[in-house]
């Protein structure tokens, strides 16, 4: 019984020091409830598209990605 008692208040300790850590870095609540904001993306972030090889984000025109260096074919 005194273990169990130990163990629930270990993890305790241990959710309300991480839900402090999430206030300090600047994630919490507030953030969850907004979400993410379509709006916010750039023109640069919507011509970009996921390399086929890496997943790295790469222009939509590019012949090589510039982060493993794949070749890049266009699929006509």
């Amino acid at each position: 019984m005194n273990t169990f008692l130990i163990i629930v208040l270990v993890i305790t300790v241990l959710i309300l020091f991480l839900k402090g850590f999430d206030k300090i870095a600047g994630r919490g609540s507030s953030q969850i409830k907004k979400g993410i904001d379509s709006s916010n993306i750039t023109k640069e972030e919507k011509d970009r598209i996921p390399c086929p090889e890496c997943a790295e984000m790469i222009k939509k025109d590019a012949k090589k990605c510039h982060f493993c260096g794949t070749i890049i074919k266009k699929d006509k």
